[in-house]
């Protein structure tokens, strides 16, 4: 009985220092898989093509860059898988372009990259019991046209 006990508790602490040696020699460089030869270092360094900074009451949120040949977005309200035109006090900064209207699309046009946006309306919720002020603030670095969809 206490060579069962004995050999189970040796069997236990062999198999613990075998997966930690083998957690120390794992450290093998990893393969970039990039036909140019380009280091692995570099495609880190990239900037993403936007960055959502602050969101507040927004329950998703899509950014798709769409094929278009002009520089700035187009920002689209949904609510129950529905336009959103149950809301108040629209808001839209940005640091440059022209903002345009049309229909339940809110945009921006001729913009420079960076392109900061910042869109701020107070909306109902999905039951009508509760108006929240919701923000959703972005950053788009890459050059195109993107769509901005706002889930609340």
């Amino acid at each position: 009985m206490i060579k069962s006990i004995s050999l189970i508790i040796i069997l236990i602490f062999c198999c613990g220092a075998y997966s930690q040696d083998n957690g120390m020699k794992s450290s093998l460089p990893e393969l970039s898989g990039s036909a140019t030869g380009s280091d692995s270092q570099s495609a880190k360094r990239q900037r993403p093509p936007y960055r959502v900074l602050r969101t507040q009451y927004v329950g998703r949120s899509t950014v798709i860059k769409a094929i278009n040949p002009d520089n700035g977005v187009r920002i689209r309200l949904m609510q129950n898988g529905m336009d959103n035109t149950d809301i108040e006090d629209f808001s839209l900064a940005y640091d440059s372009g022209t903002e345009y209207h049309y229909g339940n699309i809110y945009g921006i046009e001729n913009s420079v990259m960076p392109l900061y946006v910042k869109v701020t309306y107070r909306s109902w919720n999905a039951f009508h019991a509760v108006q929240s002020d919701v923000s959703f603030e972005l950053v788009i670095y890459h050059p195109g046209t993107w769509d901005v969809t706002i889930f609340n």
